[in-house]
């Protein structure tokens, strides 16, 4: 079972707030990219899914969560970051929430990255310089703020910071923020460890584990793959890792002691894990994802291969887990994203088209697309409740009504 079902941690306490078919975090109610959400369809009409609403949420790549009938994201404009909190059936406003802060367009388009994180009553949420926020989810009252560039200061990599906020426990809110991240209390806010101000951050979201019945939290930095205790920050261990821009945006994978990793830099590797080691199992360029994490199902990684950051080279990958051997792989995605629902992906290109893709490693097999949106989509789109969200750099966020029985093959 991979161990992140199983941790006795924050998860539970979402399970037991949230329904079955939300996505209150980001890559989903256990953190692995994957729904549990079977009762959507894939058989569209020939113009694609039934729009139901469409907003503006203002630039950037902070993807959504759904908890309670809310959608929550992040975007900015006129020199404000902005966080929505929309009714995710409507799109309508339920309340909005301002702080001033920098576009951040270095060699993008800039704008928020890191995704919020909703639990029981609270929705979390990070700007690019480590300004932190805790809302009540139904006013949008401020709980607690608190800013690490003030209060650390650590020298912030040139995107700033981008990973979502993520619970180890009921007690310990993780931030991808220093050399391996900071803890502060979720219900105060306060600083309970650092790692110091070196610059060695990278933009991806910290990953719980368990190593036997200890925890685990794994931080994909610039240079390495750092294993701490998410308690306390103590380092268990580093694996070295990075080459070239060291631009690391793709979140760990885990299974049991397995993890692999991946950029589009250095390409992938899978590591067994233990609490004091890490060793290498493959190491090639067969997946070197960037802008979307691969999700696992069925032993088998898909993902969106880089080429070497060449439009030509680019595809949708399925490599199988354990020797890193290329199944199949399909031009046309781009640096896309993707996550899965039972044994179908929902794929999203760079250029705003949704794809239903069978998972499957015999081959690549396409169930439906459709040109959902338009402007360039690194963002990863969500599953919610039979509804399919979207959103592009410039912040145009479309919901679809995908509700409906799956076809008679894929409900087994």
């Amino acid at each position: 079972m991979n161990p992140l079902t199983s941790l006795a941690c924050a998860w539970s306490v979402l399970a037991s707030t949230v329904a079955a078919t939300d996505w209150p975090a980001w890559r989903g109610p256990e953190r692995n990219g994957s729904s549990s959400e079977t009762t959507w369809s894939h058989d569209w009409p020939a113009d694609g899914p039934k729009q139901l609403w469409k907003a503006k949420v203002g630039t950037g790549f902070a993807s959504m969560v759904v908890a309670g009938g809310r959608l929550f994201t992040l975007g900015w404009a006129d020199e404000q970051d902005s966080v929505f909190c929309l009714d995710a059936a409507t799109g309508k406003t339920n309340w909005t929430f301002r702080y001033a802060e920098k576009l951040g367009d270095k060699m993008y388009e800039g704008g928020p990255n890191s995704t919020p994180l909703v639990d029981g009553g609270r929705v979390f949420t990070a700007s690019k310089t480590g300004n932190l926020h805790c809302f009540e989810v139904a006013t949008g009252k401020v709980l607690w703020n608190r800013n690490l560039k003030q209060d650390i200061d650590a020298k912030i990599a040139d995107w700033g910071v981008s990973g979502a906020p993520v619970l180890a426990d009921a007690q310990t809110l993780l931030i991808n923020y220093g050399p391996h991240g900071v803890a502060v209390d979720p219900a105060t806010g306060k600083l309970l460890w650092q790692s110091g101000t070196k610059k060695d951050m990278s933009f991806t979201a910290p990953v719980v584990t368990q190593f036997g019945s200890a925890p685990a939290a794994l931080f994909h930095m610039s240079e390495a793959l750092v294993a701490v205790n998410p308690r306390t920050g103590a380092k268990l261990w580093e694996s070295p890792f990075g080459q070239g821009y060291r631009t690391h945006c793709s979140d760990p994978v885990v299974s049991g002691d397995l993890v692999f990793i991946s950029s589009g830099d250095d390409g992938g590797e899978l590591l067994r894990v233990t609490a004091k080691s890490a060793e290498r199992v493959w190491k090639n360029k067969n997946l070197s994802t960037f802008t979307g994490t691969a999700v696992l199902l069925g032993g088998h990684l898909y993902g969106h291969e880089t080429g070497g950051y060449k439009a030509a080279n680019q595809q949708l990958r399925c490599v199988d887990f354990q020797t890193g051997e290329v199944k199949w792989g399909e031009g046309g995605f781009g640096q896309g994203s993707l996550i899965a629902a039972g044994d179908r992906l929902i794929v999203l290109s760079e250029k705003g088209e949704l794809s239903i893709v069978k998972a499957t490693p015999a081959q690549f097999e396409l169930l439906a697309r459709t040109q959902a949106i338009g402007g360039k989509c690194w963002t990863a789109p969500v599953l919610a409740n039979g509804r399919i969200y979207v959103r592009n750099a410039k912040g145009e966020l479309v919901c679809f009504d995908v509700g409906g029985k799956p076809t008679a093959a894929l409900a087994q």
